[in-house]
């Protein structure tokens, strides 16, 4: 599996604000000691450049015991980082508390792509007003710098923290952090209340069991380059600069993950939906395109019917960009069991990615390609009928096939041995076959739904990061559903 995502913290551990509950504006660093981490940093780079690739790394956010933006190298570090071709986004944690023309111009100097800079805005009371904070915000808001905003839950703070949220733009998420100093629960009304900031908030006071497998994906680099798996998890036994782009094999040692940076990056996280394919930096996502399968998330237990609740999401998720279907069914029988909600797509990926619509309007095609294979196997297949118990459906278009199936009946599903023979039969470099129940499909190899996706993403002028997709279940807490 690969890297996906890398937190970063070097050796500084200062800060230029006295937060009563923060440790780390109790020392301030000395020269020598920016002189180190700043050397860590850029070794740290220069490394990167070569492993991300190899590790297949898109993100990086540095979470720095303290703050590091009020240092200049920082944001040329962020820069050079940004310039990387693999790298989609880029951030650190801050409390904002510098001159956002001056940064931004020295980051954009570095070499920074703005588009992918991302930051972890924290709020302090005890050291800025509101009213300065806010300001900070509405700069970051003008130069279309991503961000969140976050706050410690200290329930002294829960009416200025009121006013917060509605000074900032609903857009911006605002999160809470569970304060580990209040030695006591949180009363049923302090957690209400911050629930009403922080729609998340409940995740803070939960107890997530630790699960090295769910964090596979993720790495937390240390300036001298020990590894973990998470800012909180045990050392690994290999370090950054001795691993060679081979992945640390995994280790944990935690019985829980106890704060957002340990399970927010988990593989199974919640609301990573919410926060796109980054959720470590908590900025909800804004899809261009949504493609969702039929069976299970539109439709249910073999219904043709679209259950009204769902309909009426889908037209609240429309308002957000283009809906397209992806499903292994042909065209025409997606259409059926679609046909309450069909007029609300712009085509999609049918027949396993072996047929690719693009419909202006839900109306008139605008683009379309299909997949065809060569069907001279075709009598071989039908005399297998009786033999195997399937009913042969072939798809054509324009008299080619493009997809074929080998249906049994519902209550039965295809066996392994079964599939294996068949598959002797056919000549399997040019075909993609796939079973789904009670049907064994055949398709062309250069036909399946991520490629198609792809193309059609193509044809929009869009990335397919830019895309969500809701493939099992109904999506709940996707990000376009607030």
């Amino acid at each position: 599996m690969a890297i996906k995502t890398i937190l970063y913290r070097g050796s500084l551990k200062s800060c230029n604000y006295n937060c009563s509950y923060c440790p780390f504006s109790k020392h301030k660093s000395s020269r020598g000691e920016l002189a180190k981490d700043q050397e860590q940093l850029q070794r740290f780079i220069n490394s990167l450049r070569e492993q991300a690739p190899r590790l297949g790394t898109e993100a990086l956010m540095i979470v720095p015991y303290g703050e590091i933006l009020i240092h200049p190298y920082y944001w040329e570090g962020l820069a050079r980082i940004s310039s990387m071709e693999t790298i989609e986004a880029v951030g650190a944690q801050t409390n904002l508390s510098f001159s956002m023309a001056k940064c931004l111009k020295k980051y954009a100097a570095a070499g920074g792509h703005r588009e992918k800079l991302r930051l972890w805005a924290t709020f302090h009371p005890e050291m800025t007003s509101l009213s300065q904070f806010i300001r900070q915000c509405k700069k970051l808001i003008k130069e279309g710098i991503s961000f969140s905003v976050g706050a410690v839950g200290i329930p002294e703070n829960l009416d200025l923290l009121r006013q917060l949220r509605e000074c900032l733009p609903e857009e911006i998420y605002l999160w809470i952090n569970r304060m580990d100093g209040v030695k006591r629960p949180y009363t049923a009304d302090e957690q209400a209340a911050f629930q009403s900031i922080d729609p998340f908030f409940a995740q803070e006071l939960g107890r997530r069991q630790a699960d090295k497998s769910q964090c596979l994906n993720r790495l937390f680099v240390e300036g001298d380059g020990k590894l973990r798996l998470c800012n909180i998890g045990h050392s690994l036994k290999e370090n950054w600069y001795n691993c060679n782009g081979s992945l640390p094999s995994p280790e944990c040692g935690r019985a829980a993950c106890t704060c957002y940076l340990a399970y927010g990056g988990r593989a199974d996280y919640d609301h990573s939906g919410r926060f796109g394919p980054y959720p470590l930096f908590r900025i909800p996502w804004k899809p261009k395109a949504f493609f969702f399968d039929i069976d299970g998330t539109l439709v249910f237990d073999r219904s043709d019917r679209v259950d009204p609740a769902v309909i009426s999401w889908l037209k609240a998720v429309k308002e957000h960009g283009p809906l397209f279907l992806a499903t292994s069914l042909p065209y025409k029988e997606a259409a059926r069991r679609c046909r309450d909600i069909l007029h609300l797509f712009d085509g999609g990926i049918f027949a396993g990615g072996a047929h690719i619509l693009l419909k202006r309007k839900g109306k008139r095609i605008q683009k379309e390609v299909f997949y065809t294979l060569d069907a001279s196997f075709l009598p071989v297949l039908d005399q297998k009928q009786a033999e195997y118990g399937y009913r042969l459906r072939v798809y054509q278009s324009d008299g080619s096939v493009y997809k074929i199936t080998l249906e049994k009946p519902s209550s039965r599903a295809w066996r392994e041995p079964e599939t294996a023979s068949l598959k002797h039969l056919l000549p399997i470099s040019t075909f993609r076959c796939f079973t789904e129940k009670n049907c064994f499909q055949i398709v062309s190899s250069t036909a399946d739904k991520g490629s198609s996706m792809r193309k059609l993403c193509e044809w929009l002028s869009i990335s397919t990061r830019d895309c969500a997709a809701a493939l099992t279940g109904f999506p709940e807490s996707l990000p376009w559903n607030r």
